[in-house]
């Protein structure tokens, strides 16, 4: 019986058939002490029905350790089987497993069948200083992420195998220990259609499935106008790249609505949710045009509208959903407006605004970071509205308009500037701090993503950016409260407002949970180029 081998000279034929099994999932480091509670699953991905007698488990940290040697038994198509240890209550197979927990260098987990003439190997963490080999017999070089305490190595669909562990295994939080493993994707809404031809008017909106994998999910779309659903529709599950429409009947004194598809393990919420305004940008009206409702502490709120040339004039005010108002007149030019309650504080975090664009408004309510509607007034009508959900901290909602139709999207703060930029799409991953985006150019509007995924669901953070001799340059957070995943953006100012010089610049985080678990420091490189 084999109990120790050297990992480079574990040197076993591999290959995909058709009647061979797969780690589906495994956790090697449940919550508290290990002892009973890891376990391993196996998943039939095949046509055939597979005889498991013989076949082996093994682990890796600097040597190969058998685990588990099958007695007989058959797993059919499609079906799973797991190995757990006494404290495990669902197993179907029970014995003391010690997996390897990463931390310091790549460990692996491998199923071997009867005659070794088939391996399926999972490798995890980095780096790989022992050498560890993968199912071609070649030193390993996809890796999957280490999982945190509590947490599973779970491929991203059932029996999904491209023998790269970094792309077909991913950290789940919430373990699926003898069950189907959740599958991620992205569904998101586009290309909204309103016919104004039609009576009553039809509205249209597309679906697609952005992937990476195709949705085994029904998805549920809701239409609200002031506040309360009039439209909800069922939709089937989408495949990888496809997409469908649907149509509805827009209400008679609708003038603005809020879309929402939800999805069950959708990757990005973000385009799951759109704001849309029939009003659009006639000529001559006055409409809202940023609104950022989020701001990092000791900043400010603000809301952005553009007056055209033509437009006459005159007294306003924007009301929110809980009947706050905020009051202001306009002079006499045209252009993009910015209305705060601290002009002077305003123009030294944003210098490059003409401060005759910055207006203090004679009245102010404090925007609803949760989520509001806005309607804006002239003495006698209602010029323009718009909707929004929760944001994210530092950026603003911005108006898009494509062919007279409206939307509103999270992006980069542009005040006294045309809207320009939309939310970058962050690919998903499971580290608990990654950056994007580096290097980038200030001087093309580029910026730097900081993507957080904290093992908690409420954190407190500190993060800044400071140059190569010690000095603060920036703060983007301080003691500021977040949820378990989200993002920061820099884009290369200073504290007051001015770019900071090409070179080598670094970003310290230090995040907690609210509960006081250790504090999670990290130290990331950017460079502005």
């Amino acid at each position: 019986m084999i109990s120790a081998l050297v990992c480079a000279a574990f040197l076993l034929i591999s290959g995909y058939l058709n009647a061979q099994a797969v780690i589906n999932e495994v956790c090697y480091d449940p919550e508290g002490a290990d002892s009973g509670k890891e376990w391993i699953e196996l998943y039939n991905p095949g046509n055939q029905t597979i005889d498991l007698s013989g076949s082996k488990i093994y682990s890796c940290g600097t040597s190969w350790t058998l685990q588990f040697e099958f007695p007989y038994f058959l797993l059919r198509p499609g079906y799973l089987v797991m190995i757990g240890g006494p404290g495990m209550n669902n197993a179907q197979f029970y014995a003391n497993l010690s997996f390897q927990n990463g931390g310091s260098a790549s460990d692996a987990i491998r199923f071997v069948n009867a005659d070794s003439t088939y391996t399926d190997t999972v490798i995890y963490d980095t780096p790989n200083s022992n050498l560890i080999t993968d199912d071609f017999a070649t030193v390993a070089y996809s890796f999957a992420e280490d999982a945190p305490e509590g947490c599973s190595l779970a491929r991203v669909a059932d029996g999904w195998d491209t023998n790269m562990c970094g792309d077909d295994f991913r950290v789940e939080q919430n373990p699926t220990p003898n069950l189907p493993n959740r599958v991620y994707t992205d569904l998101a809404l586009y290309g909204p259609h309103l016919d104004n031809e039609s009576s009553p008017r039809l509205f249209s909106v597309g679906i697609r499935n952005l992937g990476p994998y195709s949705s085994p999910y029904r998805a549920l779309f809701n239409a609200y106008h002031n506040q309360q659903a009039f439209h909800q529709e069922e939709l089937p599950p989408l495949a990888l790249g496809d997409s469908l429409r649907i149509s509805f009947i827009l209400p008679d004194d609708l003038e603005m609505m809020y879309l929402q598809l939800m999805h069950q393990n959708d990757l990005e919420e973000d385009n799951n949710i759109l704001h849309y305004s029939i009003l659009g940008q006639s000529s001559g009206q006055l409409y809202l045009n940023e609104i950022f409702p989020a701001p990092l502490p000791g900043k400010q709120e603000w809301i952005e509208l553009y007056a055209p040339p033509s437009f006459s004039r005159a007294s306003y005010q924007i009301h929110d959903a809980s009947g706050g108002s905020i009051s202001f007149t306009l002079p006499d030019i045209p252009g993009y407006f910015v209305l705060c309650s601290d002009p002077e504080s305003f123009l030294e975090e944003y210098p490059q605004c003409p401060s005759a664009l910055v207006l203090q408004a004679q009245s102010w309510t404090p925007l609803n970071n949760t989520g509001d509607s806005l309607y804006l007034w002239d003495e006698y009508a209602l010029l323009d509205s718009m909707s929004f959900a929760s944001g994210t901290v530092g950026m603003s909602f911005q108006r898009l308009e494509e062919e007279g139709e409206v939307s509103w999207h999270m992006a980069l703060p542009s005040p006294c500037a045309q809207n320009f930029q939309a939310t970058p799409d962050l690919p998903e991953h499971d580290e608990r701090l990654k950056i994007y985006g580096s290097p980038f150019d200030v001087r093309k509007a580029e910026f730097v993503s900081i993507s957080y995924n904290l093992p908690a669901v409420s954190n407190r953070v500190n993060c800044s950016i400071w140059d190569l001799n010690g000095r603060k340059v920036a703060s983007l957070a301080e003691n500021l409260q977040i949820a378990d995943r989200g993002v920061l953006y820099w884009d290369g100012k200073k504290s007051g407002g001015t770019y900071v010089a090409r070179g080598l610049y670094l970003l310290l985080w230090e995040s907690q949970s609210d509960a006081g678990s250790k504090v999670y420091r990290r130290q990331k490189s950017i460079v502005i180029k």
